[in-house]
Order: structure tokens, then sequence, then C-alpha cells
């Protein structure tokens, strides 16, 4: 689920020339290329909440705060603030378990540069007698490239939007306007995810990140509810 950039151009070689490449198709590196950490999707999951809970309280104090406030007070009378708040927990670990397999080890597998071969979410191998040692993976290059990122993007946003959908509802009694307008970023950054694939990865980094921005922020807001209540009760 990355957004560093590789290849713009979906009619370029799956990988760059200049980096080694095993016998099998898979890039060589060595143990100091090897960079995967899970502190990255640790910090990440953290960071992008509270830039999320940043905007999210903006909103808040500068929007029609009155209005919010009495819609929260709903919320606190009827105890159903927990479900914000598990809103958010779930919002959480959909982040970490999306952002440790590329994070932790597509890192250790590919370069950063490794271009449309990064869009892969599976490396494949033939086993059984005489079979090849070459991996298989998705045909990265031209026409049948951007058809395979295009349908990759589809993958990503499935994997990605439970916690946004579910929030829809929750959030949408306390902030209507803010949520009506979340979900217009989101539906702009996934369009923009899906058609900038196409060019070759790095392509729908813009994308990634207008979705993910409102996916924090619809978070972030239902972590005000939650606050809010448990401070009211």
């Amino acid at each position: 689920m990355g957004t560093d950039n590789g290849t713009k151009d979906a009619k370029t070689p799956l990988l760059p020339k200049d980096l080694p490449v095993k016998p099998d198709g898979m890039p060589l590196m060595k143990e100091e290329d090897k960079t995967g950490s899970i502190m990255k999707p640790i910090a990440f999951t953290i960071i992008s909440l509270a830039i999320g809970f940043g905007i999210a309280y903006a909103i808040y104090a500068f929007g029609a705060t009155e209005f919010y406030m009495k819609k929260i007070s709903t919320v606190a009378e009827a105890e159903t603030y927990w479900l914000y708040l598990a809103l958010v927990l779930f919002g959480r670990m959909v982040t970490f378990v999306n952002l440790y397999p590329a994070a932790v080890w597509k890192s250790r597998i590919m370069f950063p540069k490794s271009g449309n071969l990064r869009s892969n979410p599976f490396i494949y191998r033939m086993i059984g007698e005489d079979a090849a040692k070459n991996v298989i993976i998705f045909e990265g290059d031209g026409d049948i490239g951007a058809y395979n990122r295009a349908n990759r993007s589809i993958h990503h946003m499935v994997e990605n939007f439970g916690c946004f959908v579910a929030g829809l509802f929750l959030v949408g009694l306390v902030f209507p306007f803010p949520t009506f307008m979340l979900v217009c970023l989101f539906s702009v950054g996934r369009i923009a995810h899906q058609v900038g694939y196409t060019t070759g990865y790095g392509g729908h980094g813009l994308g990634f990140a207008l979705a993910a921005i409102a996916d924090n922020v619809l978070q972030g807001l239902a972590l005000i509810v939650a606050l809010k209540c448990l401070v009211y009760v």
C-alpha cells in the first residue's frame, strides 16, 4: 500500500535496467539494502491519525461547534460513544495490517525504485517436476500492465475502505456536512488512485494521499466524539 514513486510510464520495462536482478527475475538485494522495520507501520499508524485528528479538531472548533456539541451530548446520553472509539481502534488495525507487508517485507525483496514490480501483492513460483525457477508476477508492461494495476487499485480500495464505510453513519450523525465533504474527497482520491496507477507504479500516490486524508479525518472526528463524551460523562 506504499506511495513511493517508481516508473510513471506503462510502457517502460517492468524493472529499471540499472538494478541488479537474480536468475529468477527478482531484484538482487544485499543485506544492507533490506531496510524493512516494524517501526514504519507503527509510526504511520500513529502519525496518520494524529494528522487526521488535527484536521478534525479544526473542523469541530471552527465549524458549527454548538451544533456538534448538541449531537455529541445525545451520543453521550445514549452511551454509544464506545462505538466511536471502537471505530478508531478498528481503523488503526486496518492501517497497520495494510502497511505491515509493504513496510517490513516488501523492502526486503524489492528496491524502492523497482518500478511496476512493486504493484504485485503476491510473488508466485511453480512447483512440481521440471518446474521453472522463475517467479510468476503480474504482467507489468503496456496495456496489460495498465489493466492489471487498475484492478489492483480496486483490491487496494477493498483492503482499506472498511473503516471509512463503517464510519459514515456514526460520524455523519454528528458531523453531517463534513462527512459529505470527506466522502467527496475520498471518492476523488480513489478515482485518482486508479487512473494514476495505470500510468505506472507511483502514479497512484496523489490519490492514495487524498483517500488516506479523508479516512483519517473521519476517524479523527470519531475520536473527538469519543473523547468529548468521556469528559461529558
